[in-house]
């Protein structure tokens, strides 16, 4: 079973370490492959390391709403995270979780 990660230690590091590695999302019974595109300091925080955005690419269609998704990374390890769409690319629908 997967272990899951508690949301306020991830660091920036945490996500650069499985950049390469599978992330499956799931929503509403459903599963889709994402792809760590970008990983962006914004500054100071109280977090561990400073606050971050992540950027996942996943397919153009479908689009997941707004929300806490419960995302997958490799075989071992889940996190649920709030992720906003923001738009598409020419290679897929972005979406970004920020981490303050």
């Amino acid at each position: 079973m997967a272990e899951m990660s508690e949301i306020d230690r991830l660091t920036s590091e945490h996500f650069e370490a499985r950049r390469n590695g599978p992330v499956t999302l799931e929503a509403g019974g459903e599963t889709m492959a994402l792809a760590i595109a970008e990983i962006n300091a914004m500054g100071t925080s109280s977090r561990e390391g400073g606050a971050f955005s992540v950027v996942f690419r996943g397919p153009r269609e479908p689009v997941v709403e707004q929300a806490i998704h419960r995302l997958t990374f490799g075989a071992d390890e889940r996190a649920d995270i709030f992720l906003v769409p923001l738009g598409p690319d020419g290679d897929g629908m972005l979406y970004e979780a920020v981490f303050t």
